[in-house]
């Protein structure tokens, strides 16, 4: 009876190590997969889509602003010296308005930025701060004619004479309110020929960075006003309902799956990545080299790349910071040749120069993006100042802590730097004596770091994860006890030859003469 019982119980504990064995190897893990999917993806059943849809807290948006500190020497051919002032720190707050779902499993939204001065962030500063800076909108209406109609350059700068208030050279006095956001008038009620022709394009194009003035007789341009005013979009992205791996992943924006201002290029074209504010999670077994944002303002999409895993906030996170390929020069990486569209200078073809993109084909103007003071560019780009431009990685550089459980950001930081030339026009009064470079007018830095809130959110959640794995294991280990035990007691009930009865053959098999009595002789 006891034999029975025995191979009975050994028979539950074998099929109970079998089942633990696939539980540990693949049910557990299944189920805390579809889990994890069920509260990252995008749906009003899941945990994250609220924090999705409004960011619970605001990003940190940080403005530099390039001082130049001897603007009458430079108009007479000498190298700038500038000065760093800032930052100049707003909050971002960001909200997205859902237009519908795809059937493909998409999502289509706008997204609405809204920009708060902060004050305390800010410190001494004050957006009544006034500025000499290179005058950017100027620069980018004379350079478009001289790269158009170099003949006639001379002529439309006597018009831009009327529309920009006392253009006396290529520098804008400004307070940095009208810069950033209130706006810069520029007026149309001129009477000069030329006049009439750059009003009426403005009118046609309609520029992000112009509205139209209250009177109707002209227009203010600033470089963030528009963001403040227009939400961007719309934007179709991946749920994750059917593949948590694509979540997040930009499908087409403003109706295009492909962006055609670098000649139809597909690969220079390729909308890759998300919007940055929400990422998959990541597979410990497959992590990937390359962590891709689509960026509306420079058309195209961007990558980090991965340095390494790491810790941040007491938990692991794998770090990715945008790397020198990402904008190399051609000969440094040939699949960036299709983002060369133009000439930015008498001296260099595009983005031939390291570190630097042309932005002439997204924006419909000669600017220049570049990293903060041309960090992982050219070192040529340097030599134009005479101060002021120094790259610092731990300053400039653009990184992310991605946390791999669920794809949280839980710090990351985009840097962005704007750049335009300064041209010597011998045709052109303001612009006879200058020296030719590339100008820095000012960088941003958007980031985040989650609060302590959030965070308490995320180490609860890896709590309760350590404690399904401890499940997991102890099952196992619970499992394979048994089966042990009863192997034991089966073998002990005789049911099975490994273990013998008698404990005399034990006696027999350790005795130093187990034949002698066989042997002996009566």
């Amino acid at each position: 009876m006891l034999g029975k019982r025995s191979k009975m119980f050994f028979g539950i504990s074998l099929g109970a190590l079998v089942v633990s064995v696939i539980l540990a190897a693949w049910g557990f893990p299944k189920i805390v997969s579809k889990q994890i999917q069920k509260n990252v993806q995008i749906d009003n059943s899941s945990a994250m889509f609220e924090k999705w849809r409004k960011m619970p807290m605001p990003l940190t948006f940080n403005i530099y602003v390039f001082n130049v500190t001897n603007a009458e020497d430079v108009n007479n051919g000498a190298k700038p010296k500038l000065q760093e002032i800032g930052p100049y720190s707003y909050k971002e707050y960001r909200e997205k308005t859902i237009l519908g779902y795809g059937d493909n499993d998409t999502v289509s939204y706008m997204l609405q930025k809204t920009f708060v001065f902060d004050q305390e962030a800010s410190g001494g500063l004050s957006e009544d701060d006034e500025v000499t800076v290179i005058h950017f909108s100027y620069m980018a209406a004379i350079l478009t004619v001289n790269d158009m109609m170099p003949s006639i350059s001379g002529v439309v700068n006597g018009a831009l004479e009327q529309f920009f208030s006392n253009l006396t050279d290529p520098f804008l006095r400004v307070k940095v309110r009208d810069l950033f956001f209130d706006g810069i008038y520029l007026n149309c009620a001129g009477n000069h020929s030329a006049l009439g022709l750059v009003c009426g394009k403005l009118k046609t194009d309609s520029p992000p960075t112009m509205r139209p003035a209250e009177d109707g007789k002209g227009y203010y341009w600033s470089m963030f006003s528009h963001m403040n005013r227009t939400p961007s979009g719309p934007y179709e992205m991946i749920r994750g309902r059917d593949n948590v791996k694509e979540l997040g992943h930009i499908v087409s924006y403003k109706g295009k799956r492909f962006m055609k201002n670098w000649s139809n290029d597909q690969y220079c074209g390729m909308i890759n990545g998300s919007d940055s504010s929400i990422f998959p999670p990541i597979d410990e077994n497959d992590v990937p080299d390359k962590l891709y944002t689509f960026e509306p303002e420079v058309c195209r999409s961007l990558y980090a790349s991965l340095v390494g895993k790491s810790s941040m906030a007491n938990m692991s996170a794998y770090y990715y910071e945008i790397s020198r390929d990402a904008l190399a020069s051609k000969s440094a990486n040939p699949d960036n040749k299709c983002f060369c569209r133009k000439n930015w200078s008498a001296n260099h073809d595009g983005c031939l120069i390291m570190g630097i993109l042309n932005l002439m084909p997204c924006q419909d103007a000669p600017a220049i993006a570049s990293l903060p003071h041309f960090y992982l560019a050219s070192e040529e780009l340097l030599e134009y100042f005479d101060g002021g431009v120094s790259p610092d990685k731990e300053k400039h550089n653009t990184f992310v802590y991605l946390e791999p459980v669920t794809g949280v950001v839980l710090k990351g930081v985009r840097r962005l730097q704007f750049n335009i030339e300064l041209r010597n026009m011998e045709m052109v009064p303001q612009l006879e004596k200058v020296s030719t470079g590339l100008f820095p007018l000012l960088w941003i830095e958007e980031g985040a770091e989650l609060p302590e809130s959030v965070l308490q959110e995320l180490r609860q959640s890896h709590t309760l994860l350590s404690y399904v794995e401890a499940v997991r294991w102890a099952l196992l280990a619970l499992a394979i006890i048994a089966v042990i035990v009863s192997a034991v007691a089966v073998a002990r009930s005789g049911l099975l030859p490994v273990w013998p009865r008698n404990a005399n053959s034990v006696s027999f098999i350790l005795s130093p003469h187990p034949t002698s009595d066989i042997n002996k002789v009566h």
